[in-house]
């Protein structure tokens, strides 16, 4: 464990103890046919809904722990300003080029690591692998997201090089952190996440630089329902590199 995992760990133990809240495998928490995907809150994203984006957001479901394994994913930038061309092609490589997460197991329910679903290269035909490592955390309540009800998902990404890739560097540059909750979807509990850029500080801690700025949003599915139809439905082909079995934390 790095000096910024030791700092979060510390950090960990300080908390408040959560609140009582659902298991990821509760089936009151199938909403079934008709519930929402991965793919409906990107399509909410790109007809511009962030309102009602927003109102999942803060009123979403209390976890008991972190969810664990291998998650689908669909990002949607927003840097990319009111350049309309620019942002379809953002959409459409971010899109192309990472397709969600993977969560490591855990002795302590509220603190784990992961790493991206990421191409390996910039070529299109190049397998996905494991890479930008974060360290996340459940917690009660945080100050980038004040209007939350419930308890919510932090990602940390002070030091996010695995291998490492070379797309990994631009981590290592471009500071982001991320914030996600959890609420009902049709195969089970689905992540609502938005991202901030800023900075982070010699000790892991993050500073956004505009708290009230989005940098992008991403939407997370851990149900074996949506991988599924993530390979049947949104997938081109490409190889991936799993991580089997998925790692477990001692912490």
């Amino acid at each position: 464990m790095n000096k910024h995992d030791v700092k979060i760990e510390r950090d960990l133990i300080n908390e408040q103890q959560p609140k009582t809240g659902y298991d990821h495998d509760d089936p009151s928490l199938i909403a079934g046919p008709g519930g929402l995907t991965v793919w409906d809150l990107k399509q909410m994203a790109q007809e511009k809904r962030f309102s009602e984006l927003d109102n999942l957001f803060d009123n979403g479901l209390t976890m008991n722990a972190l969810p664990v394994g291998l998650a689908a994913g669909t990002p949607f930038p927003l840097f990319a300003g009111d350049n309309k061309l620019f942002a379809e092609w953002l959409d459409w490589y971010t899109e192309k080029n990472w397709r969600g997460k993977v969560y490591f197991s855990s002795a302590n329910k509220r603190l784990s690591q992961g790493r991206n679903r990421v191409r390996k290269s910039l070529l299109l035909n190049s397998p996905f692998v494991p890479m930008f490592k974060f360290t996340t955390m459940l917690l009660d309540s945080h100050p980038l997201a004040p209007g939350a009800k419930s308890n919510l998902v932090i990602l940390n990404y002070a030091d996010p090089l695995t291998k490492p890739y070379m797309q990994e560097f631009l981590g290592v540059k471009l500071h982001v952190y991320d914030v996600m909750v959890a609420v009902r979807g049709k195969y089970g509990p689905i992540f609502v996440g938005k991202t901030w850029l800023g900075k982070y500080d010699k000790n892991g801690e993050f500073i956004a630089s505009d708290p009230d700025k989005l940098f992008a949003r991403y939407f997370l599915d851990f149900n074996e329902g949506a991988l599924k139809e993530q390979r049947e439905h949104h997938w081109d082909g490409s190889d991936e590199e799993l991580l089997d079995p998925i790692p477990h934390i001692d912490n």
